[in-house]
């Protein structure tokens, strides 16, 4: 995409198996490519704000909808992080793009993980950002309390934990119980999250994600503390993992969990930042797309 041109964000193909699956693109259409998964809950528009940057770039940032998301039609049963990967090799097929640069944002990164060890063959470099999977308990240290209730309702009581995403689509960020929820954020992110134009782009793209209700964002929840279903022992790709020491979303403690079962990984620790710090410094994540 030439500098000016707006973002592709409506594409979409059909899987083998009938489903459609829908991505969004921003930068260069004939840049580097890099392919990014969203959070939980998230959508192809999650990173229409990299759109110039990435341009400038030289970078084609390619963002798929997980099933269930958006326009991405559900899987029976829910997906897996071992069956998303299989969905995200059929996307390469059809883009026609043997190697990319593979990253996984908060949400999205055991679906990233796990598709860099299912097919490494595709992926330069692995790059997982604040990113959420499921570990050992001890590895969760850290996390917030409503984060916990959150996980923990998904696991076994989905119902209610759709109900309460559902719940946000209407509520009032500026609200006595919004305000009490932010107050467990680190200053960092509530710096974000206070931010008018960042409270909008938030809003388009939870609207976004639960188009199709909730149902896909509770499945990821309760995928976030069960089986990954690979073995991190087995990646081969390059990785590199940035995380801030403040998340309290996704504890540092789980990027070091990773780094220490995959000896290569380089573990890049952003001190003072919460779960947020890569919408204020994207260049962290674009400056390794290419690199040799």
């Amino acid at each position: 995409m030439a500098e000016g041109v707006p973002p592709r964000t409506a594409l979409t193909f059909v899987l083998a198996d009938g489903r459609r699956m829908s991505w969004a693109e921003y930068g260069s259409a004939d840049g580097a490519p890099l392919v990014v998964l969203h959070g939980t809950p998230g959508s192809r528009l999650q990173f229409q704000w990299v759109h110039g940057l990435a341009g400038g770039a030289g970078i084609r940032v390619i963002a798929p909808e997980r099933p269930g998301y958006g326009a991405s039609d559900r899987v029976p049963g829910g997906t897996t992080f071992p069956g998303y990967a299989d969905d995200l090799r059929q996307l390469l097929d059809h883009l026609e793009l043997p190697t990319v640069t593979l990253c996984g944002v908060s949400g999205g990164g055991g679906f990233a993980l796990a598709a860099a060890i299912s097919h490494p063959e595709r992926f330069e470099r692995l790059i997982l950002v604040s990113a959420g999977l499921p570990v050992p308990r001890a590895a969760r240290r850290g996390t917030a309390p409503p984060v916990r209730l959150l996980l923990l309702l998904a696991r076994y009581a989905p119902r209610v934990t759709g109900a309460l995403l559902a719940v946000q689509l209407s509520a009032d960020p500026d609200s006595a119980v919004s305000r009490a929820g932010r107050r467990f954020m680190p200053a960092s992110d509530r710096r974000v999250f206070d931010a008018p134009e960042w409270r909008r782009r938030f809003d388009e793209d939870f609207r976004e994600a639960l188009e199709q209700g909730p149902g896909a964002a509770v499945r990821d929840l309760a995928l976030g503390t069960g089986p990954l279903g690979v073995d991190p022992a087995d990646l081969t790709v390059e990785t590199v993992l940035l995380h801030g020491t403040e998340d309290v979303n996704v504890p540092v403690g789980i990027a070091r969990w990773v780094a220490a079962q995959v000896p290569s990984a380089r573990l890049i620790e952003q001190r003072g930042s919460g779960h947020l710090f890569i919408l204020e410094r994207p260049r962290l994540v674009l400056e390794w797309v290419g690199r040799p």
